[in-house]
């Protein structure tokens, strides 16, 4: 990508990423949408909304460079943040034990700069292109990963409603 994409790009995943936080609040939200969409204030709904936006840009650069050796690189970015996103939230949670929204703000921006950083580096590395496929069946992993994990998680802190 180049660098004005790239900053568009990040600037408009950041905007999406932020606003699937608060469909949980509008009055036609069902069951079905909690797959995607954060349904607490969780270390998860945070990672759910670094995964969700990568994979938007990972659709985006298949079609539009008419290539599906595009998909990997924008998932293996999510994949790399979101452990930081565990470590940086418990690293500050551990002193304050509680929610700080504006470090978590940070954090979140932080992640997709990065994640869309580590991205667009990895595009062009030969061994992300030649596994494509790999990459396809871990996308359809995740998402069923995130989705049985947002309803029926088990009693860890990172799926605690820390809110």
């Amino acid at each position: 990508m180049t660098r004005k994409e790239t900053i568009i790009a990040t600037i408009l995943l950041i905007i999406f990423g932020t606003s699937m936080h608060f469909v949980h609040h509008v009055p036609f939200f069902n069951h079905f949408m909690g797959y995607i969409f954060p349904v607490t204030e969780s270390v998860m709904a945070h990672m759910k909304m670094v995964f969700y936006p990568m994979l938007l840009l990972s659709i985006y650069l298949c079609f539009s460079r008419r290539d599906i050796r595009e998909i990997g690189a924008p998932i293996l970015g999510a994949f790399a943040v979101m452990p930081l996103i565990v470590a940086a939230f418990f690293s500050y949670w551990g002193f304050v034990r509680h929610e700080l929204m504006v470090l978590d703000i940070v954090i979140y921006i932080a992640s997709m700069v990065g994640a869309v950083h580590l991205a667009n580096r990895w595009r062009t590395c030969a061994f992300v292109q030649r596994l494509w496929p790999l990459w396809i069946v871990l996308i359809v992993l995740a998402i069923i990963a995130i989705g049985v994990l947002t309803y029926h998680a088990p009693d860890w802190i990172i799926f605690a409603d820390l809110g």
